[in-house]
């Protein structure tokens, strides 16, 4: 993150920040692999739809979790919205699953493939956050979730939310991935310790789509994706996003009847160290719009 902070040093002057930590929004694009960070615009109001099936007690807990981000100096503020009205965040809570005390996925969307000035034109378009309740125990027997640690899950995801992905290693972000660390987190905050979080207030003062890498790949590696892009500025689909999680990604386009064009990116963590592993894996309706491509471009005989 040097060269990142040469350029935005606003980020510099913050101490202790891992935003070296995250994994990277990525696009493989002209055999190049390109890394970039992805936010919301500072001075967004951030509409969260709170679950419909939370108690009380858990709404209680979820708006200290918003009003602690807002307060966090981040720049933009997260506002609870009614039931059905449009949201960037949406938030649910689901069954228990061992090893799962909450999920995220926020997709990234880019206004073009080509960066310029070290920047791709990217910005978080909204995400969805599946809570739980209840976790595990090691016989499968479900234990119902502290205030402190339910709290602390939620002040993590919305983290995700906001555009952090991946963990930090170490330090005193609540994105790292220690499940006491968090939960002490919940607890101070519930106690009316002020909230703050170093690694998200540097890439808030990164500029979204900031360009952390470029990684060659081998010769026709992105044909996928060079081909989609194509095919989506001559048709005109929305996108591309870009999604990322702890073992994968994706790149989405939706065509002209709403389908969902995805290529799946498998093995993430090993793609990040040496892109010769990059395998592409386009979803069905991907697929199609890449046959019928060829099938165009065949000569005629």
């Amino acid at each position: 993150m040097r060269a990142l902070e040469v350029r935005a040093p606003a980020v510099a002057e913050i101490p202790g920040h891992r935003l070296g930590d995250t994994t990277p929004y990525l696009l493989p694009y002209a055999d190049e692999l390109v890394l970039f960070l992805c936010r919301f615009e500072r001075g967004t109001r951030v509409r969260v739809a709170l679950p419909e099936s939370a108690s009380a007690d858990e709404r209680a807990l979820l708006r200290r979790a918003l009003a602690a981000w807002s307060g966090a100096g981040l720049g933009l503020s997260l506002h609870e919205v009614g039931e059905g009205e449009p949201a960037e965040i949406q938030l649910r809570i689901g069954d228990a699953v061992r090893g799962f005390a909450a999920q995220t996925a926020a997709e990234c969307g880019l206004a073009g493939v080509v960066a310029s000035d070290e920047r791709l034109p990217a910005r978080l378009l909204g995400a969805q956050i599946v809570l739980r309740r209840e976790d595990l125990d090691v016989r499968g027997h479900a234990v119902a979730l502290s205030p402190e640690e339910l709290l602390g899950s939620a002040l993590h995801e919305l983290g995700h939310a906001l555009g952090f992905q991946g963990h930090a290693r170490r330090g005193a972000s609540v994105m790292v991935r220690n499940v006491e660390a968090v939960r002490r987190i919940g607890r101070r905050l519930l106690a009316g310790e002020p909230f703050a979080d170093a690694t998200l207030a540097a890439l808030y003062r990164s500029p979204s789509g900031a360009v952390v890498g470029r990684m060659r790949l081998p010769a026709g590696r992105s044909q996928p994706i060079d081909r989609l892009v194509a095919i989506g500025a001559a048709r005109g689909f929305r996108g591309p996003s870009v999604r990322v999680g702890d073992r994968g990604a994706r790149i989405s386009w939706w065509d002209d009847q709403g389908q969902h064009l995805a290529v799946h990116v498998p093995e993430l963590e090993a793609v990040l160290a040496d892109p010769r592993r990059l395998r592409l894996e386009p979803g069905p309706h991907a697929a199609a719009w890449l046959r019928a491509g060829r099938e165009r471009a065949r000569p005629h005989r």
